[in-house]
């Protein structure tokens, strides 16, 4: 475990809020005379205090990445010379699993947590259910931070319980979403309009066909790919279908039933095997040619190995370094003929929170490097443009400079208005990952359909069932 946190209280001060019939956590008051309930900076936070201080940040991303978050950290510590950020990147943080999950807990229970960190915002309902974050209500209010200059699918994400009277676990801090690539050149060399992406699912596919390039039983290139390698779309279809994925129970609270189970599931099943059958030439002949392909500049995308598939906007930034020279174009993503002409995105991305049980000083510096990096349009557009990942903040977002920061970029910016995210729930991890203990979480159909030994009714009710157990489980142990 790292040593970074060890200045933490080893008696936790908590405050206790109730939210929506849960109990939360808020942060503790910046001073011991201050009452329950008071918010951190109390005239003596760390923008009004000269005491040094220093934080401790989880989740710094390394790579193309680096620079521009250490640019921002250093914006920062200009800002506030007293604050020093020691900054982290998951692999730096000792400890087995994943930073924001297993490490955090064990960090949490050692009662030496870092100051900020930074988490997978689907996963933010489980750190709500189990009060690992602090509520941010009261700051939020006392700083007249409006909620409303952020995407709102980058909010409800956030809230917890989920839903109208959820409480605020985190800030934003960046988002990204899906939409079609596709290879121009290779549109040309088949005689297609380079400028007239498919916009059906139909036409998807049959494009696909006509993209595809193959060696005897050798697939050379995939011309579409629906559900795989080198795309990131998956769940994505069921939203496209007009589906979506859960729903209230019967107490009418949100997020407490499987709702997946129905016609347009199928459809997104069958749709897929259509792909994998007639496109791709079968599970063997895409293995083989997956295979063939590795990351970075090896890729498929820089490889001529595929001509199209739904990606996220953070390839923009991987184009730019390991395929400069490939002609490509972006487009929203197709949907079923009848609903093109409104375009879907799945979004996700990450939020920075504050842990429960820091001092006053180190919760008060903590929220200053939240304000700064998650509402700050200057930082938000100073990493957003330089890594191509799209800003959480509308003003950032929007602006001139991050939309003109790549050819592509109106695309996602355009279709992010359209956002769905995975529903909120204390069991984010379960209901969507397989492991190999849980083999029919939601982000599994695709694999099961391909191992071909159920039926698409039989899947679908398997992961029913598995969502349904999952989330009773889940809403008992959080007690809402």
């Amino acid at each position: 475990m790292s040593n970074l946190g060890h200045h933490k209280a080893t008696r936790r001060t908590l405050v206790s809020a109730t939210a929506a019939g849960a109990a939360a956590v808020a942060l503790p008051a910046v001073l011991a005379a201050c009452g329950p309930g008071t918010a951190p900076g109390g005239g003596q936070g760390a923008a009004g205090t000269k005491n040094p201080v220093k934080i401790a940040y989880w989740g710094k991303w390394g790579g193309t990445s680096q620079e521009p978050e250490e640019a921002v950290i250093a914006d920062f510590q200009a800002k506030f010379p007293h604050i020093t950020v020691e900054a982290l990147e998951s692999n730096q943080v000792g400890g087995e699993g994943a930073l924001d999950r297993e490490k955090f807990y064990a960090a949490l229970a050692a009662n030496t947590p870092p100051d900020v960190i930074k988490i997978d915002r689907f996963k933010m309902g489980s750190h709500g259910a189990r009060r690992t974050t602090a509520i941010l209500d009261d700051l939020i209010k006392r700083d007249k931070i409006d909620m409303k200059k952020f995407y709102p699918a980058t909010v409800e994400e956030v809230l917890y319980p989920p839903g109208t009277g959820g409480k605020v676990t985190a800030l934003p801090w960046n988002t990204d979403d899906r939409a079609l690539f596709y290879n121009k050149q290779h549109f040309l060399e088949v005689g297609l309009d380079p400028n007239k992406p498919p916009k059906t699912w139909e036409e998807a596919q049959e494009t696909g066909i006509k993209l595809t390039k193959r060696e005897g039983d050798n697939l050379i290139r995939a011309g579409f790919v629906a559900w795989g390698a080198n795309t990131n779309w998956s769940i994505g279809w069921h939203w496209s279908a007009g589906g979506q994925f859960l729903k209230p129970g019967p107490d009418g609270k949100p997020n407490r039933k499987a709702a997946f189970n129905d016609d347009k599931a199928r459809r997104v099943l069958e749709y897929v095997k259509d792909n994998m059958e007639r496109v791709l030439g079968g599970l063997p002949a895409y293995n083989a040619w997956r295979q063939r392909f590795g990351s970075n500049e090896k890729g498929a995308w820089f490889n001529d190995g595929i001509s199209m598939g739904v990606t996220g906007v953070w390839e923009l930034g991987n184009f730019k370094k390991f395929g400069p020279s490939v002609d490509y174009g972006v487009a929203p993503a197709p949907r079923p003929r009848g609903l093109e002409g409104t375009p879907v995105t799945w979004a996700g991305g990450f939020a920075l929170a504050i842990p429960t049980g820091l001092k006053a000083e180190q919760a008060a510096a903590a929220w200053e490097f939240l304000k700064f990096y998650c509402y700050g349009k200057d930082a938000q557009l100073l990493f957003g443009s330089r890594t191509g990942q799209m800003p959480a903040l509308l003003d950032a977002a929007e602006d001139r400079a991050f939309r003109e920061s790549d050819p592509h970029m109106p695309v996602f910016v355009d279709v992010m208005k359209h956002a769905k995210i995975r529903d909120v729930t204390p069991a984010g991890d379960e209901v969507w990952f397989t492991t190999a203990d849980r083999r029919f979480a939601i982000f599994g159909l695709a694999d099961r359909l391909y191992e071909g030994t159920m039926s698409i009714s039989d899947i679908l009710n398997e992961t029913e069932k598995h969502v349904n157990q999952t989330l009773d489980e889940a809403w008992a142990r959080a007690g809402s």
